[in-house]
């Protein structure tokens, strides 16, 4: 049977494709942007009434920390009150992100490697997903968060793990390790099964199967006529500077923030095997086939 889901932020790049993927598996959904509904103001109003499962995707996936605040935490709060104040709260399902974890992690990303420790020292972004998840495992609702990678879709195929790029030029600052990508339909599939899996208070990591390494990433890139050209520069020679500007703070780009450095740069695998058996989810899309259907949606 159905479920009736509503989903938050349902007019966004992944929203879109959430509704969409719920519908085709028979779903009942209210698709929520923030035209009809203002979380930040907290106008909620009647949106839950018989909803089995609410998707929260609504969310700033840039901006500093007065906008994070506003859209992501003040609208999560808002959700979260509204849904406890039901008579039988319907589970949430909430998109944070792989950038909760520790600047410092090494090998293998797990749901089991720690989480940041010193979120003062990310940036805004990454502090805001570390508040929205411990203001769900605090809220008594029964959830599951989704940590996906950067999301390869129509039009999205720079990736901040690889370096800046300067007009024809990239700034590739590490060669080794994986580049934490999942197309835009795997993801997608992830969260509507995650709304229908029974299992509550667990984590995530939402990621393809077919992790490239940076250069075959960077491959992939110049085959759509950019870079021209690609300058190798080691990250850790940046460090140094970083370190000296560090007492800035959230003034300093962020390349030059010594934890955000590592946290972009770190040679790293990672590891979707809680996903799969949790979720009976397996990633379709290799990278090739992911990456040409983003490439051709920048044309």
């Amino acid at each position: 049977m159905g479920l009736s889901l509503v989903v938050t932020g349902a007019g966004g790049f992944l929203g879109r494709a959430v509704v969409a993927e719920a519908r085709a598996r028979g779903h009942a959904v209210r698709g929520v942007t923030r035209a009809e509904v203002d979380l930040a103001a907290g106008g909620v109003g009647d949106m839950l009434d018989g909803i089995d499962c609410v998707i929260h995707l609504a969310g700033a996936l840039s901006g500093d920390w007065a906008v994070q605040d506003r859209d992501t935490l003040t609208a999560t709060r808002h959700l979260i009150a509204a849904m406890q104040a039901q008579p039988l709260p319907p589970r949430l399902v909430l998109a944070s992100s792989i950038v909760v974890y520790s600047a410092d992690a090494l090998g293998v990303v797990t749901e089991a490697t720690p989480l940041e420790d010193r979120p003062q020292r990310r940036d805004a972004y990454a502090r805001a997903k570390l508040a929205q998840e411990a203001m769900l495992r605090e809220s008594g609702l029964r959830h599951t968060i989704l940590r996906p990678g950067a999301i390869l879709g129509p039009g999205r195929v720079m990736n901040a793990h690889l370096g800046p790029g300067i007009g024809g030029t990239l700034i590739l600052m590490e060669r080794g390790g994986e580049v934490p990508v999942v197309s835009l339909a795997d993801c997608a599939r992830a969260f509507v099964l995650a709304a229908e899996a029974p299992g509550e208070g667990r984590a995530l990591n939402i990621l393809g199967a077919d992790l490239p390494t940076r250069a075959r990433y960077v491959d992939a890139l110049r085959r759509t006529g950019w870079p021209r050209h690609v300058v190798p520069f080691n990250w850790r020679l940046l460090a140094p500077l970083a370190g000296l500007l560090s007492p800035l703070g959230a003034r300093v780009p962020g390349l030059l923030r010594p934890a955000v450095l590592r946290a972009r740069m770190r040679p790293l695998r990672y590891d979707i095997a809680a996903a799969e058996l949790a979720l009976g989810w397996q990633p379709q899309d290799d990278f090739e086939t992911a990456f040409a259907r983003a490439a051709e949606g920048a044309a």
